[in-house]
């Protein structure tokens, strides 16, 4: 995962582990997070078997206002194998979030 992340930050050799936390100090969202009301509707949806995201960074948004998460069984990374499946709640979602419609709660 190393060097998909480090190709994406721009690095064209294998990056040290230095060197991408450093680049990846960029996508800091902290200051985001702590100043977010909750007004703005989030979808969060991955795999409960994910090898690259550990549960909690899913499942510590369950607490946010107008938010939805679904940590889905049998699933990995973003859960993209089950996609067929999330695509219909994922419409639903966003059909209910651009009329203004707050989220349904769910897991």
């Amino acid at each position: 995962m190393g060097d998909i992340v480090g190709n994406a930050l721009g690095f064209d050799a294998p990056a040290t582990k230095e060197a991408l936390v450093q680049g990846l100090r960029a996508f800091d969202r902290s200051a985001l997070m702590a100043a977010d009301d909750g007004r703005t509707p989030m979808l969060v949806v991955n795999g409960a078997d994910d090898v690259h995201i550990p549960l909690s960074d899913t499942t510590l948004f369950e607490e946010r206002p107008n938010t939805q998460v679904h940590v889905i069984p049998d699933a990995g990374h973003c859960a993209v194998t089950k996609l067929p499946e999330l695509t219909p709640m994922m419409i639903d979602w966003l059909r209910d979030a651009l009329s203004g419609t707050a989220p349904r709660a769910g897991r």
